[in-house]
C-alpha cells in the first residue's frame, strides 16, 4: 500500500507546518515523531489494531514465541479439533501447581515473551492466536508506520502539535491539536465502513434457533 508519509516525511513536513522552526534538535523531532505515531495508534478503534498468527506445536514443547508486534492477546484457539476450541487463560500460579503430564492443551499462560501452553503438547496442533498489535518504534528516516494511511495525516498533525508544545509556542499547539481532532473525528474507521448499510434499511429474523446459524470460516493470516 503506498504511503503518503516516512518518518522523515513527517518530521520535514511538521516543521514546514510550524514555520520552519530551526530549534528544534533533530533526535529530538524523532522522538516526538514517533510519540505522536503512538499516541494516533492508541487512539485507533480496536478492530484496526487486531491482527492473526498462526503456529504449530511440537511433542513435549509448551512454549510459543510471541510475534515481534505483540501488544495483546485477544484469544488463543486449537484449529485442530474437529470443531475450533478456545484455550483458557490462565495465571502462571494455576499452571506452576499443577501437574505436568502431556496432552491436547487446554490453557495457556502469557509470560514474559512466549505464551505456555498446559498441558504440553503430546503431538503436533495447530494454534491460531488473535491478538491485538503495537507499534515498533522508528528509528530510520525511511521508516513507514503501520498505520492505515488515511491516518497518515493524523499523524502528521499529531506531530506538529508536540512539536509546538516541546517549543513552548502555546499559540500554534492548540491550532494543529484540534485539526487532529477533527480529523479523527472524521475519518471512518474499517468497522464503521463493514457497518455501513449497501442496500438500506432492513429487519432480518432468524428461521432456526438461535445458535444453529452456520458460520463460515476464514483463511489463516500470518505466522509467528
Amino acid at each position: 500500500m503506498a504511503r503518503l508519509y516516512t518518518l522523515g516525511g513527517v518530521m520535514s513536513e511538521a516543521t514546514a507546518q510550524i514555520g520552519n522552526r530551526s530549534d528544534l534538535a533533530t533526535s529530538r523531532a524523532s522522538l516526538l515523531a514517533n510519540q505522536a505515531y503512538l499516541m494516533v495508534w492508541e487512539a485507533l478503534p480496536h478492530n484496526e489494531q487486531e491482527k492473526l498468527a498462526i503456529s504449530s506445536t511440537t511433542s513435549g514443547e509448551n512454549r510459543i514465541s510471541l510475534p515481534s508486534d505483540y501488544g495483546e492477546a485477544i484469544n488463543l484457539s486449537d484449529l485442530s479439533a474437529s470443531s475450533p476450541v478456545l484455550l483458557r487463560a490462565l495465571n502462571s500460579d494455576d499452571v506452576d501447581s499443577g501437574s505436568t503430564q502431556l496432552g491436547r492443551p487446554t490453557s495457556y499462560v502469557e509470560y514474559a515473551n512466549w505464551l505456555e501452553l498446559w498441558p504440553s503438547p503430546d503431538s503436533a496442533y495447530s494454534l491460531q492466536l488473535r491478538y491485538r498489535a503495537q507499534p515498533s518504534v522508528l528509528t530510520v528516516t525511511g521508516d513507514e508506520s503501520s498505520l492505515a494511511t488515511r491516518y497518515d495525516y493524523a499523524w502528521l498533525l499529531k506531530t506538529s502539535e508536540l512539536y509546538c508544545l516541546a517549543l513552548n509556542d502555546i499559540e500554534q499547539a492548540p491550532v494543529w491539536g484540534n485539526q487532529y481532532i477533527s480529523y479523527m473525528a472524521q475519518t471512518r474507521s474499517d468497522l464503521a465502513k463493514r457497518q455501513s448499510a449497501r442496500e438500506g434499511m432492513h429487519v432480518r429474523y432468524l428461521t432456526g434457533a438461535r445458535g444453529a446459524l452456520s458460520r463460515s470460516s476464514f483463511d489463516a493470516e500470518d505466522g509467528f
